[in-house]
């Protein structure tokens, strides 16, 4: 068997047919691949979804249903059961260019000139909003050529491409060194930091075949409650300890990675704090994090190269200096900087 492709299922219903259906025309003959659907104790319709697409296609689909684990245990047990000599990932709210996979397959996944055999295919990605249902692109045909082969570490400080659902991974790479992904917000930059410390033999290939949901409410990136705002600060500040302890215990070729995704989940921890109405001790504890968030105010700067990125480290330096500073400055973020100024910003 050529390929398994894991899909994490919860909470989907609006954007489950759609992915589905994008990958039963991927062009690919029955017994080279299989799609293992690991419903993750979703609660509203996406089981009977799963089941009729089962029930209709039982070559292609295999669904494991579980009490809620999160994405990180779902991706675990769907990796367990594959028996592709490929393993990939696709979120069930996202779909594919049709024949993309058969196209990765046909062109970048056989082995280079001199007999050496890639351990990870990376690919590309389109975001997209939409109504749940709606095709962006329904003509567009996969295509791409060749931008990189060689050691990964290289191609993951070149293009820090964290996602696991735009890379094809070989099994017997995943399985031999036990690389699998944990249950905390943003678990993709983790998973990735395991993979390419190894120096695994990478391709980074120009194909565009993924289109990414920025429209779907319930993502876990976008739930904006109190309590669920506050696990992601956690999560943050544990995965950029887990990356620092990369270049403390002496993986320096990681660094140019390492400091980008330290620096963007910075951006994205101060952009939560401003999300949320704080209590005093509560943004004590969220702001007064030592030696890793709390930056000086040079570097805070220095490290953002867009007009945009400028504006939230200046927002990040004021968030953190007292407590009626944060509340300022979060009346101002929330009723006049993302209304009326942001999207002018990134524009410009």
């Amino acid at each position: 068997m050529k390929l398994s492709v894991i899909v994490p299922v919860y909470n989907v219903e609006k954007f489950l047919p759609r992915c589905l259906d994008s990958l039963l025309r991927q062009g690919m003959e029955v017994g080279e691949w299989e799609v293992i659907c690991v419903n993750d104790g979703s609660p509203d319709g996406s089981a009977k979804i799963l089941a009729e697409y089962e029930q209709k296609h039982p070559d292609v689909f295999r669904v494991i249903t579980q009490e809620n684990q999160g994405l990180g245990v779902a991706r675990n047990i769907g990796t367990a059961m594959a028996q592709g000599e490929w393993v990939t990932y696709l979120d069930s709210d996202d779909y594919l260019v049709d024949g993309g996979y058969r196209y990765l397959l046909d062109h970048f996944c056989g082995e280079d000139e001199g007999g050496v055999k890639v351990d990870v295919l990376c690919y590309s990605f389109r975001p997209i909003y939409t109504d749940g249902s709606t095709l962006a692109d329904p003509d567009a045909k996969p295509d791409g050529e060749m931008m990189f082969e060689g050691d990964g570490v290289d191609a993951f400080n070149r293009w820090t491409q964290v996602t696991v659902w735009t890379n094809f991974y070989r099994r017997s790479f995943l399985q031999g060194h036990h690389i699998e992904s944990e249950n905390v917000v943003y678990e993709d930059s983790l998973f990735s930091f395991d993979a390419f410390c190894l120096h695994p033999h990478t391709r980074v290939v120009s194909s565009n075949i993924v289109r990414y949901e920025n429209g779907n409410a319930n993502s876990i990136q976008k739930t904006a409650d109190k309590e669920s705002v506050l696990v992601h600060l956690n999560d943050l500040y544990y995965n950029i300890k887990r990356i620092q302890r990369y270049l403390e215990e002496g993986k320096k070729e990681l660094a140019p990675a390492a400091n980008r995704l330290i620096n963007g989940f910075q951006r994205i921890y101060y952009k939560k704090i401003l999300s949320v109405s704080l209590t005093y001790n509560e943004w004590k504890r969220y702001t007064q994090v030592q030696n890793v968030l709390r930056m000086s105010d040079k570097s805070l700067m220095s490290q953002e190269t867009t007009l945009a990125g400028k504006a939230v480290a200046l927002l990040k330096q004021m968030t953190g200096h007292s407590y009626l500073e944060y509340r300022f400055v979060r009346f101002f973020y929330k009723n006049l900087f993302k209304r009326f100024l942001f999207a002018r910003i990134i524009t410009q």
